[in-house]
């Protein structure tokens, strides 16, 4: 029986995640944002994190990587609303075991439990589809777009990435035209929308 920590802003949705499991599973603590989260993983050191990725304070990249360092040996399972391929892809890239869309919980959840707890990396069949599909930026464009929206300078996150600032320039603005979007500034505001930071 895995030992397990939810975390949903919503009440609601975290105790139907636990009747879920309950079962064959051991529900050890519930947090309602991503703070709570960290510091009940820190204390229970579970098998298994489910977590939702819009909660408060939750930023895909540190707060996964952030678990990951408090608990290395906890799988994590993203829950979320969004399946943008951006979003799902950044998941991936930045350390989750495994994401399951919330409307799909009731018969989704228990398969990507067990396969995540044997180990694997796991997501159901149509959101591999989304996954596998060309999505809208590269994994560089992601890394660079996550420092520039932290508020970084180009200067900064060439230094960070090993690069050069002048390739941090034209992955901004080619991020700009690939995205449609007129400025930097809305390419910052479009990256905290979609909770890549």
């Amino acid at each position: 029986m895995a030992t397990v920590v939810i975390a949903d802003d919503h009440q609601i949705v975290s105790e139907g995640i636990a009747r879920l499991i309950e079962a064959s599973h051991q529900v050890l603590a519930m947090a309602i944002d991503a703070n709570e989260l960290v510091q009940l993983v820190k204390q229970h050191q579970p098998d298994l994190i489910i977590t939702d990725i819009s909660m408060p304070g939750m930023q895909l990249n540190t707060t996964i990587s952030l678990l990951k360092r408090t608990s290395p040996n906890s799988a994590i399972v993203c829950l979320s609303m969004h399946d943008e391929p951006e979003i799902v892809k950044a998941a991936y890239e930045f350390g989750a075991n495994g994401y399951v869309l919330k409307h799909q919980a009731g018969f989704e959840l228990a398969t990507t439990i067990e396969k995540v707890l044997q180990g694997e990396r796991y997501i159901p069949q149509d959101l591999k589809n989304i996954i596998e599909q060309k999505t809208d930026l590269s994994a560089r464009q992601l890394d660079i777009l996550k420092y520039l929206a932290q508020g970084m300078s180009a200067k900064q996150v060439a230094s960070e990435l090993n690069i050069s600032s002048k390739t941090v320039e034209y992955h901004k603005y080619k991020m700009i035209e690939q995205l449609e979007i007129r400025s930097a500034s809305e390419l910052i505001a479009w990256a905290h929308s979609r909770n890549l930071v």
